[in-house]
């Protein structure tokens, strides 16, 4: 054995330094994983409060509303019937159409939303002396409480209200919007872009005052169109920004419940019955709570299942 190792096991020789080092390797270990977990634990502490509350507030109603679904209420009695509300549901009638309407309603408003929002956030992101005096008017929409925007949207369809006035001197004729049933959903639809459509203007604004300076001016020198920046610069660029801000929008465009229902109540002649407001007079007309909580619960897949995509494409971005 030469000066410097050390016999280790059967006879194998290991440099003295490797042994000395090999207990401070050990101990540096030791003392990361502490570390690591002295890290976890005061996490938990500033944020278990908040996952406390948020079970509480949030995730154990859902359960219990998934767990009242099997149930029938009769009586002040609970009686179990597994998944006889969703056959229920299922087989009727009303369900196919108020999930037609439910769709219709959630992909016109979003692809206006969007639109709109989109062609605000391009039109404000420029240069303008005027855009800081147009900015916050921009917002009102969505600020406004919706039963004050519903109410506004319910006098302008009135008869004989602005609406009809505009549409009988430029058209001759003052339709009524919402006592037909083939003009009460586009016209709950308009009220609807109005009203969310800043959202979008403000996420898509933010994401492409975000784009760096330089970017766009080598496009400009490049010869780039407008619709080629747009296309293959901001929209890529801003793509996180645009998927987050459209599984939001759907979301709470597909449980959108108090516009509808403050104008149309969910007619005429059930013309504008999503889900929502199926749900809300199931359980607050009817006295149905199971059903209601079985409508729900299809309601909450349906929404997954519209947000997984965006979901899965956030995840992979």
């Amino acid at each position: 054995m030469t000066a410097g190792t050390r016999t280790v096991g059967l006879g194998v020789e290991k440099p003295a330094a490797v042994a000395a080092s090999a207990p401070g390797r050990n101990g540096a270990r030791r003392r990361l994983t502490r570390a690591r977990s002295d890290g976890l634990m005061a996490a938990l502490q500033w944020i278990g409060p908040s996952y406390l509350i948020f079970l509480a507030i949030m995730a154990f109603p859902a359960v219990w509303n998934i767990v009242i679904s099997f149930f029938t209420v009769s009586y002040g009695s609970d009686k179990f019937v597994g998944f006889s509300n969703y056959g229920q549901i299922l087989g009727s009638s009303q369900f196919y159409s108020s999930l037609w309407l439910t769709i219709y309603w959630t992909a016109s408003v979003f692809v206006g939303q969007f639109l709109l929002g989109l062609l605000l956030a391009l039109f404000f992101n420029r240069r303008l002396w005027v855009g800081k005096f147009l900015k916050p008017l921009m917002i009102i929409p969505w600020a406004v409480p919706g039963i004050v925007a519903a109410t506004a949207w319910t006098f302008l369809y009135s008869q004989n209200g602005p609406i009809d006035q505009v549409t009988k001197t430029l058209f001759g004729i003052a339709p009524a919007w919402l006592s037909s049933t083939t003009l009460a959903m586009p016209a709950v639809i308009i009220a609807g872009i109005w009203k969310g459509a800043p959202f979008y203007f403000l996420m898509i604004l933010a994401g492409l005052q975000s784009i760096p300076p330089e970017l766009m001016e080598a496009a400009r020198v490049d010869g780039a169109s407008r619709l080629r920046v747009l296309v293959s610069i901001e929209m890529p660029y801003i793509k996180n920004v645009l998927i987050v801000t459209s599984v939001l929008g759907l979301i709470w465009t597909a449980n959108y419940f108090d516009g509808i229902y403050l104008i149309t109540q969910g007619g005429p002649i059930n013309a504008t019955l999503t889900l929502p407001i199926w749900i809300y007079n199931t359980a607050f007309s009817d006295f149905n709570l199971s059903e209601a909580s079985a409508l729900s619960v299809i309601l909450l897949v349906i929404v997954l299942i519209l947000s997984i995509p965006a979901i899965r494409e956030r995840r992979l971005t």
